[in-house]
Formats: C-alpha cells, structure tokens, sequence
C-alpha cells in the first residue's frame, strides 16, 4: 500500500470521475509557430505573460527562422498577432525566455536568451512595443544561456537575475551570472564574487526558491552531466545578507542526474517545497523537503522516475483535488503527467488525458496558464519543427482560487512571496516564481485547487522579508488580489489612506463582497463593514497627526 499524504482524500486512481481531458486548439485560437533547428540548442522558449495587464496571460515564443512571436490574448483563450512593431528582435538560436517587471513600473519586461548571440533585455512600453536595454543595463552578455531566473537575493527590494550558462558548449567558458538589480536600470554581475557561477558546471537551469521558508531567496541550480560526473546540482542557502553558503551535500540536494528542468511545489502537503528534477533516462529525482533543511528521495516510493529524457517541468493542479500534480515534456517519449491522488503510487494519466504527444519526438518546452479564464491551468508545449500546441484543460471538477499578488518596495509582482490555504480541510502552499521553468515563464497568478470547498477557512500570505497577512472567508471560484500591509485602504494608490479611499470602501458595501473590494478589507475576513472604515480612519488619523507633530 502506497504512503498515504497528510491530510489527503484518497481519490480513485485511473482518473474516472474527471473531466474529459485536455483539447488541442492552438490553430483554432490564432497560434500558428513553428519550432524550427530546436535540437541545436534543446529547444526554444516560451512564456505565457500578461504582458498589457488586462488579466489574462499573452503569448511569447521563440523559435521560427530566429524570429520572436507576440500574440494578445482577448480574454477568452483566443489570440492575435503583435509581432509587427512589437521591437522583437531576430536571434541566432533562440533559445530561454524569462520575465520580470526589472524597472517596477508597473507592467513585464522579457529576458531573451540567445545560443549563439549576446542576451536580450526587453523593457516592456505598453501596447505590445518593447525596447532592448540589455546592453545600457549590463545584461547583454554572450555565452550559451538556458534561461533566467528572477529573485530580490539581497533583499533591497529590487527583482535580480540568474542566468545559467552551458560551459563545455563548444568549450565556452562564460560562466553563469548573477546579476544584481541596481534599482537605476542597470545591474550588476555578482556571481565571481558571492561563489554562485559553479565553475566551468554546464548548467542548464536554476530556480530563486526559499526551500528554508525563511523569507529570503535561496538558488537551486540545476547542472547537465551529473549522472557520470563529478558536476551535480547544487542548493546555495541565502545568509539573510546577500551572501549564500554550499549546502548541497548538508542538504541532500545533489540528485547527480543529467538536470534539464526543475519543478518547485508541496507534493505532500507538509507545508514544505519538494524538488523534482528531469533527466537521461537514467530516472528523474524526486526530492521532499522534510522540514529541517534536508531533502529525502522518494522518486520509487511515488512512482515518479519516468526513464525518458525529460526537459521541462512543474507541479501543478489540473484536477482541482487540492494535490499537486506532476507534468513534463519530453524527448524520445512521450510526455508525461503523473496524478497525484493523495496515495502513492502516482499514475501517468497522460494517455488518458491526450496530453502525451507520442507523435512527436523532441518536445523540450511548455508554460503554464489559465489561457481561457476559467480557473483551471492549460498548457502550451513546443517541439521541433511542429507547430506549437495548446492544450485546454477540460480535465478538473472542483473548485478553485487564483492570486494576483501585489507586492512591497520595488518588487511589484511580489515574486518570492508564499502563500498558504487551508480549505476542504488542507492546507495548501505556493511560491511565486518567475523563470524557474526550463526556459519557459509561467503565468504569474498562482493557481489553487480547492476540491469541494466553497471558501478558504484561512490564507496566510507572506511576502519577502517577513511581512505577513491572514485572511479568512474568502470565496471559491474567483481571481482575488494580495494586498501588501502598507496598502490596505489606499484604493487610489497615492501612498496614504484619504476621504476619497473612504468613499470608495462606503460605494463597495453596497454591493456583494467580491473581487475588487480586496484591498477595504481591512481585517481581513471577506467581507466589508463598519469595522473596516473604522480601521480606515484610524489611518487617516494616524496621517494627521504626524502631520501636526511634523508642523513647526
């Protein structure tokens, strides 16, 4: 009998009381792109970013004749074209897509690697236009990049990038980077200096992750050729200072494996982020964090091993049953996504789902999404030389939440916060990642499942650094936004709590508590009333009266 998770329902195991599946429609919805000459570079990247901020994911690819596709996505899972005049530019190979708001103004900018080239930096100016500032931000360094991955490391409240580099590539010796954020639109290479470049490694992904879930971002890096070598991935815990200690082996997190992708998430509901790592088809790693700083393989335990060559990965869950599921991409096989159902073995309910492509042989990469607005995740999968394939989940029967984070300082997006649900009597945890997937950006609103459960009994909601919120009564089926302590009441947003905020919050209780009313919940129970005006003026007043103290 199989480990029974924490607090999990045992669901049956072959899938019957789901939906019908995922559907292929990319074509129908306006994506045609094909991935050509992937193989050179193990396929090009992908990203489902809300790139205009109308709260739905656009459509970035790489990868035909050099080019870079933009598509808008109009609300419904359809999409047009912005590439012409977009300021895209045509790379050698393309190769890792990441994204980011760098310059905190508001909107994501896309990281661009390019194989044989220099890296790009694209500023996002709004209605689809981008500009290259990666050579004036320092960013611009050649060397064959896999990706990107964005954290705030030093803590000053400005998103960094990592970038992985594959040394021995035609026997290149650009090591991986590190780029401090300066907060002026520029940035700088820190790697050298804080021992996080791992050499002449030839690393293919890394991932920002607080695997110690103590509030600063730590890196997993992600190397090619561990299986019959001496280069293995490597966990570099963040000091709380900047600075990063090797405590790969302490931790148990080499996997020794040929890593190709990286996936981040609570597999067993123990409150702490598992690792699970791709690979030849030696066996993927599956590694569960127990709490204390170390990592325990239990790939055969969960039936998890695979034994293709695996690229991208990540947990998610398409069914809603409140456990994260596993989904790869994969070359010389079929892709794979295994249920969790609360019970291990996991089953690779692929094949039943149509997801496992076995007509195609060289599928590198995907993102994930909820393309279509309607609450469960999709996916968009790329292999060479056929067109991209979006498949909408038609496969999940309960309930669900998504979160908008707002974050605090310069970090906009709040990318590293964490948050915690406990619904149908489980608590649930995600941590808001960008780039962490093999050269590929999720969409940034974080996706819960929440079986049956009609609300959530408490959201506990932590950002980078310590501060925290708890929320409770919040209800199911609906996208609500995470606002930081410092801006509750601020509707306006002009940096204080004012009459105009007042009257707005007064307008909202006329109405059905819903998304939009977030940010006048002051006590956070999910509904507005008197007591959060109160809690309102009491901050008007606390502004006067640093005003008259401040007075002569």
């Amino acid at each position: 009998m199989g480990r029974l998770l924490w607090g999990a329902v045992v669901l049956g195991a072959s899938g019957a009381a789901l939906g019908q599946g995922f559907s292929e429609e990319a074509v129908s919805r306006g994506i045609v792109w094909q991935v050509t000459n992937a193989p050179v570079q193990n396929g090009a990247g992908l990203g489902l970013i809300d790139l205009d901020n109308d709260g739905d994911p656009d459509l970035v690819a790489m990868g035909q004749g050099g080019a870079v596709g933009v598509w808008e996505n109009n609300g419904m899972g359809y999409f047009a074209s912005r590439a012409a005049g977009s300021g895209m530019p045509t790379l050698v190979f393309p190769s890792g897509l990441s994204a980011a708001d760098f310059d905190n103004d508001g909107d994501l900018d896309v990281h661009l690697t390019d194989f044989l080239g220099n890296d790009h930096l694209m500023r996002n100016d709004g209605g689809f236009k981008f500009f290259d500032v990666a050579a004036t931000a320092g960013v611009d360094s050649g060397g064959f990049g896999y990706g990107g991955a964005w954290g705030d490391y030093d803590g000053d409240g400005w998103v960094d990038l990592y970038v992985p580099n594959r040394t021995q590539t035609h026997a290149s010796p650009v090591p991986n980077h590190l780029y401090r954020n300066n907060g002026d639109g520029t940035f700088t290479d820190m790697a050298v200096a804080l021992g996080v470049t791992d050499g002449l490694a030839p690393s293919l992904v890394a991932a920002f992750l607080d695997y110690d879930r103590d509030g600063d971002a730590d890196i997993y890096l992600g190397n090619d050729k561990g299986s019959n070598s001496s280069w293995t991935n490597k966990l570099y815990r963040n000091e709380g200072d900047g600075t990063f200690t090797d405590v790969t082996a302490m931790a148990g997190a080499e996997a020794n494996v040929d890593c190709m992708g990286i996936a981040w998430g609570d597999f067993d509901r123990n409150g702490w982020m598992d690792i699970y790592v791709t690979n030849l088809p030696y066996g993927n790693v599956l590694l569960m964090n127990q709490g204390d700083g170390t990592f325990v393989d239990e790939t055969a335990l969960a039936g998890v091993g695979s034994y293709v060559v695996g690229w991208g990965t990540q947990f998610l869950d398409y069914d809603h049953d409140t456990v994260m599921d596993l989904f790869m991409v994969n070359t010389l096989g079929p892709n794979r996504l295994y249920r969790n159902g609360g019970a291990y073995p996991c089953v690779d309910m692929a094949p039943t789902l149509g997801l496992d492509d076995n007509s195609v042989q060289h599928s590198y990469v995907f993102a994930m999404g909820d393309v279509d607005l309607d609450g469960d995740l999709d996916l968009i999968t790329s292999a060479t030389n056929q067109n991209l394939r979006l498949y909408l989940n038609n496969a999940s029967n309960g309930n669900w939440t998504k979160f908008r984070v707002v974050g605090q300082g310069n970090n906009g997006f709040g990318v590293g916060t964490v948050i915690d649900v406990l619904a149908a009597g489980v608590w649930q945890c995600r941590e808001l990642q960008m780039g962490n997937n093999f050269k590929a950006q999720n969409d940034h609103l974080q996706h819960f499942g929440l079986s049956a459960a009609a609300q959530m009994d408490q959201i506990v909601v932590a950002w980078p650094g310590g501060d925290t919120r708890t929320l409770t009564g919040y209800e199911a089926n609906r996208t609500w936004t995470l606002y930081p302590p410092e801006r509750m009441g601020d509707a306006n947003n002009n940096g204080r709590v004012d009459a105009a905020d007042i009257l707005a919050a007064k307008a909202s209780m006329k109405t059905f508590f819903q998304p939009g009313h977030e940010i006048f919940d002051m006590d956070g129970n999910g509904s507005l009333d008197d007591q959060d005006l109160a809690l309102m003026g009491l901050r008007v007043s606390d502004r006067f009266q640093e005003g008259v103290h401040a007075g002569p």
